[in-house]
């Protein structure tokens, strides 16, 4: 946990909330099931401002650390080559019961994915706070939904919150009437496929606000080579369309 790390929440907040107002009655049509939840998805492509979080220092040398590949040669390895993986916003209802999202457990000590929660609003056991199960990231185990000893996860807006993805993890019933909302980043190695197509759907305006890091966090310098020839990689990207060219020069190594 990060106390107070996200210094400008409350300009978040009201930029969720906004979105949220002005959002389309199908915004949540991924998880009709979770009707109860408010949630925003593709936090990457509605605003400027939701990546530029993920560029702070102190966060990129802590996914640096976890999740960079090291062995990675095409790139500059100065830059991290992890890549954003799903980014929405939630705001908690009912009970969401203990999960993974690394899809598969392990008992290694290297991880392929991590989340970040940026807590926009006090987080407690009324409001339907995170539940996390400490150590079941080493289990190598699917969750067990009958364990009992789930610790809340208690914070205040401001704070961030920082666990590897095979952690056992869930949330308890909102029965405050209030909203709960949190930013939550996946964030993977990158030779892990997206849960959206960030390249294609990412918007021109908020491409050409990105710095080289950001647009590599987006995806950008983990897209696959059209052919064995590498012709896509000769092009630059960083003067053109990003929806018409497949691959950056400024991905490549100097």
């Amino acid at each position: 946990l990060i106390p107070d790390g996200l210094k400008n929440h409350q300009e978040i907040l009201e930029l969720i909330k906004n979105i949220q107002k002005n959002a389309s009655k199908d915004n949540k049509s991924l998880h009709a099931e979770r009707s109860d939840d408010s949630l925003i998805y593709n936090l990457q492509n509605k605003d400027f401002r939701f990546i530029k979080l993920l560029s702070e220092p102190y966060l990129v040398n802590i996914f640096k650390f976890f999740l960079n590949d090291e062995y990675y040669q095409v790139q500059d390895p100065n830059l991290p080559n992890y890549i954003l993986n799903y980014y929405n916003a939630r705001s908690s209802g009912r009970f969401l019961d203990l999960h993974i999202d690394s899809h598969v457990p392990s008992t290694s000590d290297y991880t392929w994915a991590m989340q970040a929660a940026f807590v926009l609003e006090d987080m407690n056991e009324k409001n339907g706070c995170t539940v996390l199960v400490p150590g079941s990231h080493k289990s190598g185990k699917y969750t067990d939904r009958t364990l009992s000893n789930r610790i809340p996860l208690i914070a205040k807006a401001g704070d961030i919150a920082i666990w590897d993805s095979r952690v056992w993890h869930g949330t308890l019933d909102n029965i405050s009437g209030k909203s709960r909302w949190v930013l939550i980043a996946t964030l993977t190695r990158w030779w892990l496929k997206q849960t959206m197509d960030m390249t294609r759907s990412l918007p021109q305006e908020i491409y050409e606000v990105l710095t080289d890091a950001e647009k590599l966090l987006i995806g950008f310098c983990s897209l696959p080579p059209k052919d064995e020839f590498g012709s896509d990689r000769k092009s630059t990207r960083l003067n053109s369309s990003h929806a018409n060219i497949s691959y950056a020069v400024f991905c490549l190594k100097k």
